[in-house]
């Protein structure tokens, strides 16, 4: 006759010997996971105790009816059910909390320089316990960078549909040709199979509207002389005046120099070319108080601007036609 087994042993066991992170490597991101701060530690602790003792009572509750082939699979459908459970609990608790913490965002050059000003006052004004680190990259890399869980937030330009992202719009930015007044004459990017003697003044290759310049170009069998890559939007756009080359940006990004007569439009296309300015973060990524209150001021501030580019695309549509016509 089998000897039970005394209630130490039983209870031992379950630490030990059945503990699923151990034997069945289940729960280790929870296990392994790291904080810098007490209250996560504890947090987390007490999230990682509930999940398992949770979890261990309904297996052992079920282990006679669930059958022996499906053993594995069930487990881990029961103890994702707790994990989700804590995880929506926690978020609850979370929502009326004050932003603290750390914010990572990456932000697309232009719009940091030209759209975020606004916004980030805004937000160290909500939001004065957040410690907020910014990155300048271009869009790629933002979009990369969220997926890997480098950064928490990216405003950056659309280049392509991700279903693990999740986007916010906040208004089409139209792209302008600009170069100075003092160009010759003669310089027709609306007429194709051509070589044109101007060279492009523009950022790295993996630049947005770069690509969409290029692009319709090869389109239109149209050569330059060169290409003349800088890092800073300031630093092209004042290239440009000097009558080194032309450049294609969105418009906001010139209209100082526009309105008062630095840069000029050249006509490119019948319709303004656009782009699509965003705000995202990945699918399954808590979102925060900070990121919140980070995502509302990016709503507030610029979603404001977007009639106004809107009618500044209308009217460079008009521009544009009346140029081509004259």
């Amino acid at each position: 006759m089998n000897e039970k087994p005394s209630k130490w042993k039983v209870f031992t066991a379950g630490i030990i010997r059945e503990n699923p992170v151990l034997r069945l490597v289940l729960g280790c991101c929870s296990a392994l996971a790291v904080t810098t701060t007490v209250s996560g530690a504890v947090g987390m602790g007490l999230a990682m105790t509930f999940v398992l003792v949770c979890s261990n009572i309904v297996i052992s509750a079920l282990r006679k009816v669930i059958p022996a082939k499906v053993h594995l699979p069930c487990y881990i459908v029961i103890i994702a059910t707790f994990v989700t459970v804590v995880q929506m609990v926690l978020q609850a608790a979370q929502q009326d909390a004050e932003p603290s913490g750390e914010l990572r965002v990456a932000i697309g050059e232009t719009l940091l320089a030209y759209k975020m000003p606004a916004v980030l006052e805004r937000f160290k004004r909500l939001a004065p316990g957040v410690r907020l680190s910014l990155r300048s990259l271009n869009c790629y890399v933002i979009r990369d960078a969220l997926l890997a869980d480098e950064a928490d937030l990216g405003i950056f330009y659309r280049v392509g549909n991700d279903a693990a992202l999740l986007m916010e719009s906040f208004g089409e930015q139209p792209l302008v040709l600009v170069a100075s007044p003092a160009l010759s004459g003669g310089i027709d990017f609306t007429r194709p199979d051509q070589h044109l003697p101007v060279s492009f003044i523009i950022n790295e290759p993996q630049c947005i509207f770069r690509q969409i310049f290029e692009s319709t170009l090869r389109q239109r069998a149209i050569t330059l002389d060169g290409t003349i890559e800088l890092w800073s939007i300031e630093s092209i756009k004042r290239c440009v005046a000097s009558n080194l080359g032309v450049s294609f940006l969105p418009r906001f990004a010139v209209e100082r120099e526009l309105n008062s007569g630095e840069l000029q439009e050249l006509p490119f296309s019948p319709t303004p070319l656009v782009i699509t300015a965003l705000c995202a973060h990945h699918a399954s990524k808590f979102v925060s108080p900070a990121m919140r209150v980070f995502m509302e001021c990016v709503q507030t501030c610029l979603t404001e601007e977007a009639s106004p580019a809107a009618n500044a695309a209308a009217h460079g549509d008009q521009d544009a036609r009346r140029l081509m016509t004259t």
